[in-house]
């Protein structure tokens, strides 16, 4: 296990090596699935116009699960990280006690896949997926640090807990024990004759 830097985790070469890693192996298959959620942003721009992008509540309603949750085609990146206390209780197998945390959150997610959508970024940029895909990575954390008191939830009304930025620097994560690693954490591939299928059909599709 390696302890990491909150504010500097995603700068550390094995959090780096690890994401490749994952690139690499399903990369393709969260493009795909990526270039479908782009579409539908399209149809959504030409249909109701820019400002439905504004609106918080069609946010939260439509792109929290569709883009947040599922714009990768699944829900979580797990590559090894986890706090101290979680991994207290894992090396006594109480499993129980911990849960794992989406470090960005879903609707965050989405908005700022919608804030990159609306300037141009993705459009013009073929690799900003690859840059970007760590916003699925979760951390395994205790029951007590899941609580709302010492991890921040998003608010949309107030714009707490929103911002990209401050939440890759963990400014959220307020009570919350040392931040480590498993370097001998393994990515476990599943379901790779559908993932498959999904890359094969993407490549057949002008997104145009």
């Amino acid at each position: 296990m390696k302890k990491l830097d909150k504010e500097t985790w995603f700068k550390d070469k094995i959090v780096k090596s690890k994401l490749e890693q994952v690139w690499n192996e399903e990369g393709d298959y969260y493009q795909a699935c990526f270039n479908e959620v782009i579409m539908v942003l399209k149809e959504h721009k030409k249909y109701y116009g820019q400002n439905i992008f504004e609106d918080s509540r069609f946010i939260g309603r439509r792109y929290k699960d569709m883009i947040g949750a599922h714009g990768i085609g699944k829900t979580a990146i797990n590559i090894g990280l986890i706090t101290e206390k979680a991994h207290h209780y894992k090396k006594k197998k109480k499993n129980e006690k911990i849960t794992k945390d989406h470090l960005f959150g879903y609707i965050t997610i989405a908005k700022t896949i919608i804030n990159a959508f609306q300037k141009g970024k993705i459009e013009d940029d073929e690799n900003w997926l690859k840059k970007y895909f760590h916003l699925w990575l979760v951390i395994y954390v205790t029951d007590e640090e899941h609580h709302k008191d010492s991890i921040g939830r998003s608010n949309q009304k107030s714009n707490v807990n929103l911002n990209y930025h401050e939440k890759k620097r963990m400014k959220h994560y307020k009570n919350v024990s040392s931040l480590m690693i498993d370097e001998n954490f393994k990515f476990r591939k599943v379901n790779e004759k559908y993932k498959k299928t999904v890359v094969q059909r993407n490549n057949r599709i002008d997104y145009g």
